[in-house]
């Protein structure tokens, strides 16, 4: 990880993370999804725009309404074909593998949440930074941000429903995943 800020901000949150843990109801939450993340502004020479990715966390509930939380998220992998000659265009007869992007980022940011309700259904709204990677393209912390609904059986287990964004240099990802989370 190159960018020591973020590493930094991370093993703080990590540490305030694990020394919450030991405490009843400390507001400690993992988190996990899966769904499908799609390209957006992205090159038209993609031969998938689409991929099944997934992400991991957890985080802190500062506030019942806010949270401080870091993760994992693999977007899938992604080929680019550079042979692609546009229709009406005399292109050169190079043959070049495809190049492949293998998406994925550590995050770091603030989600808030409100009930609906005494109901159990719940909207949020998340963002931060996100330093992403994809591979020869390289490496840049960039934003993300989402929304999300959900609904909590109980005050640990909630399932949401979220779609979340992440900017990268030369495209977006957009991510439609369903979302579990346990509260410890």
């Amino acid at each position: 990880m190159r960018n020591p800020l973020l590493a930094t901000a991370m093993a703080l949150v990590i540490g305030l993370l694990a020394s919450a843990v030991h405490a009843q109801n400390s507001g400690f939450f993992v988190r996990g999804s899966v769904g499908s993340s799609d390209l957006s502004n992205a090159d038209t020479r993609l031969s998938n725009n689409s991929e099944t990715g997934f992400g991991l966390g957890l985080g802190w509930r500062i506030l019942p309404w806010l949270a401080v939380e870091t993760g994992y998220n693999q977007f899938g992998e992604f080929e680019q074909d550079r042979n692609f000659c546009p229709p009406g265009v005399f292109c050169p007869a190079v043959v070049s593998p495809p190049l492949e992007l293998d998406l994925d980022s550590v995050e770091l940011g603030l989600a808030a949440r409100t009930t609906i309700a005494d109901s159990g259904f719940f909207g949020r709204v998340r963002g931060g930074l996100h330093r992403g990677d994809a591979g020869p393209v390289g490496s840049r912390t960039d934003l993300y941000y989402g929304i999300g609904v959900g609904y909590s059986f109980n005050p640990r287990y909630n399932l949401s429903l979220n779609l979340d964004r992440y900017e990268f240099r030369f495209f977006d990802v957009d991510r439609i995943s369903l979302g579990f989370e346990i509260a410890f």
